[in-house]
């Protein structure tokens, strides 16, 4: 009975874990979709920059600062969704771990 537990369990987390993933890859190409509306060159300069001087590394940070802190309703959804992935990331670990270790207290 214990081992029929753990494996629907086990599949219940990898079920979970995979809808998660599959979410947060769809974050992540809203976002590049993003970077790449707002950028010239289809955000090139953003993903792969070229430095030649420490100037040209803190204007790159400063593209950055100044995307992450707009005030842009698309971007504090995108925010929204990518807490949402971390936090359901960091819930699905602590559960599936507190779950294992009550059921080998059970099991013992």
């Amino acid at each position: 009975m214990i081992d029929m537990t753990i494996r629907l369990t086990v599949l219940a987390v990898l079920a979970l874990a995979m809808a998660n993933a599959l979410h947060a890859v769809i974050v992540f190409v809203r976002f590049a979709r993003l970077v790449a509306r707002r950028a010239p060159h289809g955000g090139l300069s953003f993903w792969l920059p070229a430095f030649s001087s420490v100037r040209d590394a803190r204007i790159w940070l400063g593209h950055w600062r100044a995307l992450f802190n707009s005030y842009d309703p698309m971007l504090a959804a995108l925010r929204l969704d990518a807490r949402t992935v971390f936090t359901r990331h960091i819930h699905l670990t602590l559960l599936s771990h507190t779950w294992a270790i009550a059921l080998r207290a059970i099991a013992a």
